[in-house]
Protein backbone atom coordinates (compact mmCIF):
# COMPACT_ATOMS: atom_id res chain seq x y z
CA UNK A 1 0.00 0.00 0.00
CA UNK A 2 1.30 3.43 -1.14
CA UNK A 3 1.52 6.06 1.87
CA UNK A 4 1.47 9.56 1.70
CA UNK A 5 4.57 11.77 2.78
CA UNK A 6 3.39 13.38 6.07
CA UNK A 7 5.04 16.83 4.48
CA UNK A 8 4.21 18.08 1.23
CA UNK A 9 7.29 18.79 -1.35
CA UNK A 10 5.89 21.84 -2.21
CA UNK A 11 5.86 23.54 1.32
CA UNK A 12 9.80 23.02 0.54
CA UNK A 13 10.19 24.40 -3.13
CA UNK A 14 7.73 27.07 -3.37
CA UNK A 15 10.39 28.96 -0.71
CA UNK A 16 13.26 27.79 -1.95
CA UNK A 17 11.94 28.97 -5.64
CA UNK A 18 11.21 32.55 -4.44
CA UNK A 19 14.45 32.47 -2.89
CA UNK A 20 16.44 31.68 -5.94
CA UNK A 21 13.79 34.48 -8.41
CA UNK A 22 14.78 37.01 -6.04
CA UNK A 23 18.56 36.04 -6.23
CA UNK A 24 18.48 36.18 -10.14
CA UNK A 25 16.73 39.92 -9.76
CA UNK A 26 19.51 40.80 -7.88
CA UNK A 27 22.41 39.23 -9.84
CA UNK A 28 20.87 41.05 -13.11
CA UNK A 29 20.40 44.84 -11.18
CA UNK A 30 24.41 44.52 -10.18
CA UNK A 31 24.99 45.93 -13.29
CA UNK A 32 23.99 49.22 -12.58
CA UNK A 33 24.67 49.80 -9.13
CA UNK A 34 27.45 51.30 -8.83
CA UNK A 35 29.67 51.14 -5.65
CA UNK A 36 30.94 54.14 -3.97
CA UNK A 37 34.68 54.26 -3.81
CA UNK A 38 36.23 56.39 -0.96
CA UNK A 39 38.30 59.38 -1.84
CA UNK A 40 41.27 57.96 0.20
CA UNK A 41 41.94 54.75 -1.46
CA UNK A 42 44.34 55.48 -4.77
CA UNK A 43 42.44 55.16 -8.27
CA UNK A 44 43.37 52.06 -9.82
CA UNK A 45 43.26 53.31 -13.21
CA UNK A 46 46.64 55.13 -14.70
CA UNK A 47 45.88 57.95 -16.80
CA UNK A 48 47.30 58.07 -20.10
CA UNK A 49 49.67 60.28 -20.54
CA UNK A 50 48.36 63.64 -22.18
CA UNK A 51 50.97 63.14 -25.56
CA UNK A 52 49.44 60.06 -25.84
CA UNK A 53 46.03 61.82 -26.17
CA UNK A 54 47.21 64.68 -28.31
CA UNK A 55 48.67 62.42 -30.95
CA UNK A 56 45.08 59.99 -30.79
CA UNK A 57 43.15 63.56 -31.12
CA UNK A 58 45.66 64.54 -34.38
CA UNK A 59 45.64 60.83 -35.66
CA UNK A 60 41.52 61.20 -35.65
CA UNK A 61 41.52 64.82 -37.16
CA UNK A 62 43.61 63.37 -39.92
CA UNK A 63 41.12 60.35 -40.30
CA UNK A 64 38.63 62.83 -40.24
CA UNK A 65 39.65 65.15 -42.60
CA UNK A 66 40.55 62.35 -45.26
CA UNK A 67 37.51 60.86 -44.90
CA UNK A 68 35.50 64.41 -45.98
CA UNK A 69 37.87 65.14 -48.61
CA UNK A 70 36.82 61.41 -50.18
CA UNK A 71 33.16 62.09 -49.53
CA UNK A 72 33.94 65.04 -51.57
CA UNK A 73 34.94 63.52 -53.97
CA UNK A 74 32.43 60.79 -54.53
CA UNK A 75 29.57 63.22 -54.72
CA UNK A 76 31.77 65.28 -57.11
CA UNK A 77 32.18 62.21 -59.36
CA UNK A 78 28.73 61.02 -58.71
CA UNK A 79 27.19 64.21 -60.10
CA UNK A 80 29.56 64.39 -62.64
CA UNK A 81 28.48 60.64 -64.28
CA UNK A 82 24.92 61.93 -64.06
CA UNK A 83 25.33 64.71 -66.27
CA UNK A 84 27.13 62.13 -68.66
CA UNK A 85 23.79 60.33 -68.80
CA UNK A 86 20.46 60.93 -70.79
CA UNK A 87 17.78 58.19 -69.89
CA UNK A 88 15.14 57.36 -72.06
CA UNK A 89 12.44 55.67 -69.99
CA UNK A 90 9.99 53.38 -72.11
CA UNK A 91 7.26 51.49 -70.61
CA UNK A 92 5.38 48.13 -71.12
CA UNK A 93 1.68 47.55 -71.65
CA UNK A 94 0.05 45.68 -68.50
CA UNK A 95 -2.61 44.51 -70.81
CA UNK A 96 -0.72 44.15 -74.11
CA UNK A 97 2.90 43.53 -73.76
CA UNK A 98 3.24 46.50 -76.25
CA UNK A 99 6.35 49.20 -75.88
CA UNK A 100 5.43 52.71 -75.66
CA UNK A 101 7.83 55.75 -75.40
CA UNK A 102 6.99 59.30 -73.88
CA UNK A 103 7.20 62.58 -75.59
CA UNK A 104 8.78 64.95 -73.13
CA UNK A 105 7.47 67.71 -75.28
CA UNK A 106 4.11 66.64 -74.34
CA UNK A 107 3.91 63.66 -71.49
CA UNK A 108 0.40 62.95 -72.03
CA UNK A 109 1.00 61.26 -75.11
CA UNK A 110 2.55 58.33 -75.55
CA UNK A 111 3.59 56.19 -78.47
CA UNK A 112 3.67 52.55 -79.32
CA UNK A 113 7.30 51.20 -80.66
CA UNK A 114 5.74 48.90 -83.37
CA UNK A 115 9.34 47.47 -84.72
CA UNK A 116 12.87 47.65 -85.17
CA UNK A 117 12.63 50.56 -87.62
CA UNK A 118 10.74 52.93 -84.74
CA UNK A 119 13.22 51.98 -82.04
CA UNK A 120 15.99 53.04 -84.14
CA UNK A 121 14.22 56.01 -85.33
CA UNK A 122 13.30 56.85 -81.48
CA UNK A 123 17.43 55.54 -80.88
CA UNK A 124 18.30 58.15 -83.49
CA UNK A 125 16.04 61.03 -81.82
CA UNK A 126 17.11 60.50 -78.52
CA UNK A 127 20.70 60.55 -79.68
CA UNK A 128 20.30 63.84 -81.39
CA UNK A 129 18.67 65.40 -78.04
CA UNK A 130 21.32 64.09 -75.69
CA UNK A 131 23.69 66.11 -77.51
CA UNK A 132 27.15 64.58 -76.38
CA UNK A 133 25.69 62.59 -73.27
CA UNK A 134 25.27 59.02 -73.28
CA UNK A 135 21.81 57.31 -73.62
CA UNK A 136 20.36 54.70 -72.42
CA UNK A 137 17.22 53.21 -72.16
CA UNK A 138 15.44 52.03 -69.29
CA UNK A 139 12.32 49.52 -70.03
CA UNK A 140 10.20 49.89 -67.47
CA UNK A 141 7.69 47.08 -66.99
CA UNK A 142 3.95 47.05 -65.96
CA UNK A 143 3.49 47.21 -62.17
CA UNK A 144 0.77 44.72 -61.71
CA UNK A 145 1.06 41.02 -62.59
CA UNK A 146 -0.61 40.57 -65.34
CA UNK A 147 1.34 38.05 -67.38
CA UNK A 148 2.61 40.34 -69.80
CA UNK A 149 5.04 41.28 -71.55
CA UNK A 150 5.69 37.51 -72.95
CA UNK A 151 8.82 36.09 -73.36
CA UNK A 152 8.98 36.37 -76.51
CA UNK A 153 8.28 40.18 -76.39
CA UNK A 154 11.17 40.80 -74.29
CA UNK A 155 13.07 39.00 -76.43
CA UNK A 156 11.76 41.60 -79.47
CA UNK A 157 12.53 44.18 -76.88
CA UNK A 158 16.05 42.98 -76.66
CA UNK A 159 17.08 42.73 -80.13
CA UNK A 160 15.43 46.17 -81.20
CA UNK A 161 18.15 47.80 -78.40
CA UNK A 162 20.83 45.83 -78.74
CA UNK A 163 23.54 48.46 -79.97
CA UNK A 164 22.42 51.00 -77.25
CA UNK A 165 22.88 50.77 -73.30
CA UNK A 166 19.88 49.54 -72.23
CA UNK A 167 17.90 47.90 -69.40
CA UNK A 168 14.93 46.68 -67.79
CA UNK A 169 13.02 47.63 -64.57
CA UNK A 170 11.53 44.13 -63.68
CA UNK A 171 9.93 44.43 -60.16
CA UNK A 172 8.80 40.56 -60.57
CA UNK A 173 12.36 39.35 -61.21
CA UNK A 174 12.42 37.81 -57.72
CA UNK A 175 9.39 35.80 -57.90
CA UNK A 176 10.39 34.32 -61.30
CA UNK A 177 13.91 32.76 -60.22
Amino acid sequence: MIVLPKRSVTRFFVPLIDVLILLFCIFLLMPFVSIPVPADSPPTLEKPASADLSSQLLELQQQLADERRRVQRLLRERSELASQIHVTVLEIDAATGRLYSFDPNSPELRSEIRDQADAQRLIDRQKRRSGSREVFFLILYPRELTGFPLQRQVEKYRRWFKDVPHGFDNPWASLSG
